[in-house]
């Protein structure tokens, strides 16, 4: 049933205004740009020749906007509106153009692109897109409310809640390294077993422009791309399919292209039983890097749950369920996300496959990193030394906004340009897609991955040979060669339960409420925290090893992980600490815990066990075994002393970290060094070629110290050189030999 459409003054009418005359009682019905109302209003204006300012009043009238029956007038003579909020008259309209396609209305088909003087559009009316496979049908807010009440009412009718799946690393994994089709055509490959059930299909797929934005049809391209893309199915997907579509209606959501996803949806879901149309892909989602559950569920999302491998594209919404990733094809990541912001301090659990540390962290140091990979770990989903080392050298994890992070081509043009509804923006987000793309299946990262473990393996035969007592000198090992990829991935099925536990969960609430005759209806965002915050209730985090120096806590992804789960996380040491999560026992953090029996010691296999769970599980099986270095003295005393203490009794590290504390302005201090150095050459012009090249060497030291790591504060000092007294301070200002400025900038170039 139509409702009556409200009518307000125009925002240029220039307020207060005073009614004057009702032109049209209601029940009259008129056309648009009828004449309804009579008002006055007041406004300074210029008079005489010293253009003095006088108020003087003006009369006006309002024209409809739109046509239909009055209804009923809000205001009547004499009654003055201050605001263009407050609604003058109600009018019941043949059609209101809830609904709208392509400029027109899809319910009378008139044409709603016309604009005039009264300010009124009618594609405002219709601003919402609910449907899957286009971004041109908008509707208005009234009919997204009853659409969604229908559905609600029907999903509650078959007790069933809506659940939102994305594909890349969440229910499949993608690559398009040609090796995958040799592999799968060679029985006699060690991959062979693995890949065997491996699908592909192909897509030639043009560079379009995105939708949102009429000004980026500008950007036209016939360009076309052909590639082949293999897909691998997470073991159990159909078993946890069948069983969500009894509990769910579930949505396609991928930040893929459309023509992408269609293909994945016929892999999975071959007869449609499961997703049907309703697929949503970037091409029609509104946005490049984020994702919205308002773009479908614009009024309530109360029934909605999400799975994704990648929480940031949601905002860590309260609907989330966040997956471990699917990382099928070793080193390879989500091909799709190439152009998606980059992730912040996020690492995986182990994978157990036949890799070796050494032989993927090589490879990866000659292939570019996807947005898919763990730049910080290794191939056993444990960080790499080299990325973590400085962070515990000082014992902190740094605050700071990891800005010695590349942004991609697409990030920097969205700071710069202003948003992502840009041409430029969309062809960079096309060209980097089709790079990523194409440098994958020219540099054939699998080939290279199992190439390295091959040799690996050589080299490990080589030594047993040699160290091997045999009459038989010259003996040949043939072997199969261990495989580099491994099927062993279990996550669906305990996705399945924490499901099935949000689903009864709403359902036991909901007929709880029905029996208290309590109107509200539960909602899932309250009830999915509610479960995951029982997991680390009341644990205390500590890292170590594991993010990257210079990781703000607070945007690190898996902080935001831990931490939706009801885990508080610390930067530095503290009492309250339960665990620290470490990749070995060596490390300044744990060795200063293991001094306390009651905190936990484990590796971080232990914290994806329990996100698994959903449970919080026992930590004997991931604990780190420490032996403790009785050499370090962690005491209160002596951190006291460590803060309170002169500057000579600060160890290197505690000092880098006091000087890191504070915005120090290098620029500035070298500045002052050189203009100090300046002014002893003026006026010591006869000193000998000695000083002369003492000032050399002092400024190129200073210059050149920004080169020098951090790491270089473990290497011993150079012996500073012997510098002659200022004459400023009227006598030596030597302290045992050394000169107060120049071992001050030495000390500085060392500690840089």
């Amino acid at each position: 049933m139509l409702e009556p459409t409200k009518v307000s003054l125009p925002p240029s009418t220039l307020f207060p205004v005073t009614i004057t005359a009702i032109l049209q009682p209601a029940g009259v019905c008129v056309a648009r740009h009828t004449p309804i109302l009579r008002y006055k209003y007041w406004h300074d204006v210029e008079e005489g020749e010293e253009a003095n300012k006088v108020k003087k009043e003006f009369h006006s009238t309002f024209e409809c906007p739109i046509e239909g029956e009055v209804q009923e007038w809000y205001v009547k003579v004499g009654d003055e509106v201050n605001t263009a909020s407050f609604d003058v008259v109600s009018l019941m309209e043949p059609c209101t153009h809830s609904v709208q396609y392509g400029g027109l209305c899809a319910i009378c088909g008139a044409s709603l692109d016309q604009e005039d003087y009264t300010e009124f559009n009618n594609k405002d009316r219709a601003p919402i897109s609910m449907a899957h496979d286009t971004s041109g049908l908008k509707v208005s807010y009234d009919e997204a409310q009853r659409i969604e009440k229908t559905s609600t009412d029907r999903l509650l009718g078959e007790r069933k809640l809506i659940l939102v799946v994305d594909l890349d690393q969440t229910v499949i994994h993608a690559a398009v390294d040609p090796t995958i089709g040799e592999w799968m055509r060679d029985p006699s490959n060690p991959n062979y077993e693995a890949v065997k059930d491996v699908q592909s299909f192909s897509l030639e797929e043009k560079i379009l422009p995105h939708p949102s934005n009429a000004a980026s049809l500008k950007y036209n391209s016939n360009a076309t791309t052909t590639c082949w893309y293999y897909v691998k199915v997470r073991p159990g997907l159909q078993k946890f399919l069948e069983a969500m579509s009894d509990m769910y209606e579930m949505h396609v959501y991928t930040m893929a292209t459309k023509s992408y996803a269609r293909a994945i949806a016929k892999i999975i879901d071959p007869e449609g039983k499961f997703f049907g149309d309703r697929i949503l892909s970037r091409d029609e989602s509104g946005s490049l890097v984020q994702k919205s559950l308002k773009r479908l569920f614009p009024v309530s999302t109360s029934m909605v749950a999400i799975i994704d491998d990648r929480g940031d594209v949601w905002k860590w919404s309260s609907n989330l369920i966040k997956v471990i990733p699917y990382n099928f094809f070793v080193g390879i990541g989500d091909i799709n996300s190439s152009f998606l912001p980059q992730r912040n301090g996020m690492i995986e659990p182990n994978k157990q496959t036949s890799v070796s540390p050494a032989a993927l962290s090589k490879n990866k140091e000659n292939e570019p990193k996807t947005e898919g990979e763990n730049e910080a770990n290794s191939s056993n989903g444990k960080p790499t030394e080299n990325n973590t080392r400085d962070q515990d050298e000082d014992g902190k994890e740094k605050n700071t906004s990891g800005e010695d992070l590349k942004a991609s081509p697409v990030d920097q043009l969205v700071q710069i340009a202003g948003g992502e509804d840009n041409p430029e923006l969309l062809k960079a987000q096309a060209d980097e897609r089709i790079e990523v793309l194409e440098q994958q299946q020219a540099e054939r990262p699998l080939a290279k991955l199992q190439k390295d473990l091959e040799n690996s393996e050589d080299e490990e035969e080589s030594d047993d040979d040699d160290t091997e007592e045999s009459e038989q000198p010259h003996q040949h090992h043939h072997h199969h060669h261990k495989h580099l990829l491994t099927d062993n991935d279990e996550e669906l099925g305990k996705l399945e339960n924490a499901l099935r536990r949000v689903h009864d969960e709403f359902y036991k609430e909901l007929d709880k409420n029905r029996e208290k005759n309590i109107p509200t209806e539960p909602d899932t965002n309250d009830i999915i925290p509610k479960i995951k915050k029982q997991v680390f209730k009341g644990c205390v985090f500590l890292f170590s090893g594991i993010l990257p120096l210079g990781t703000n806590l607070d945007s690190a992804d898996i902080v935001q992980w831990v931490r939706s789960f009801g885990a508080v996380v610390v930067a530095d040491f503290v009492d309250t600490v339960t665990h620290v999560i470490a990749t070995s026992g060596g490390t300044r953090k744990v060795q200063q815990a293991a001094a306390h029996p009651n905190i936990h010691i484990v590796y971080s296999d232990w914290i994806f066990a329990c996100i698994s769970e959903w449970k919080h599980v026992p930590e004997e099986k991931y604990k780190i075994n420490v032996v403790r270095d009785e050499t370090l003295d962690f005491s209160e005393q002596q951190q006291q002393q460590g803060q309170d203490g002169d500057d000579e009794d600060l160890d290197p590290e505690t000092f880098m970290e006091s000087l890191n504390r504070g915005n120090v302005d290098w620029e500035e201090i070298d500045k002052e060094v050189e203009d100090f150095m300046a002014s002893s050459d003026d006026e010591d012009g006869d000193d000998d070629d000695d000083d002369n090249e003492n000032d050399t060497d002092i400024n190129e030291t200073t210059n050149n110290s920004r080169k020098r790591d951090y790491s270089d504060i473990d290497n011993e000092p150079p012996t500073p050189k012997k510098s002659k007294p200022n004459p400023e301070d009227g006598g030596s200002s030597d302290i045992d030999g050394y000169d107060e400025d120049v071992l001050a900038n030495e000390l500085e170039s060392d500690l840089l």
